[in-house]
């Protein structure tokens, strides 16, 4: 009985979340390169009412809490340059995740990007979420 219940509330809430219509930044995004020779993911999104300087404070402070680490800050440019070190075979990699904040009328527009070097394994849907994550922590 108990078996039951979970499996409909699960499929009850698969179905809901198949309906669910994809956040902009999704829709957005795009893929470049192949497996064999690295890729480069790529999204954006307006932030309405969130100053360029506030949105990537908040980009900047998500990325720390997530664990990664800062290549570089530009709040001039309103770029960062957010790492992730990960394995690959038998090495480690460095991840970046390039995020660009400029002004769009009373918000911000934010450009990310993250660069997978040849013959790492990920989800297309996984690399569109954990950028769409950041232009997220900038709506607050």
């Amino acid at each position: 009985m108990r078996i039951s219940h979970l499996l409909a509330v699960g499929l009850a809430l698969l179905a809901f979340d198949a309906g669910a219509e994809p956040r902009t930044c999704e829709t957005h995004a795009s893929t470049t390169g192949s497996f064999a020779a690295g890729r480069q993911f790529f999204t954006w999104d307006v932030v309405p009412d969130v100053a360029p300087a506030e949105a990537l404070r908040r980009i900047h402070a998500e990325g720390l809490k997530a664990g990664l680490t800062v290549g570089r800050l530009d709040p001039e440019l309103g770029s960062v340059t957010l790492e992730q070190t990960a394995p690959l075979a038998d090495r480690q990699v460095t991840l970046p995740v390039n995020v660009l904040v400029e002004g769009e009328g009373e918000g911000a527009r934010i450009t990310v990007s993250k660069t997978l070097p040849a013959g790492y394994a990920t989800r297309e849907d996984v690399q569109r979420r954990a950028m769409c994550a950041f232009i997220d922590a900038a709506r607050g």
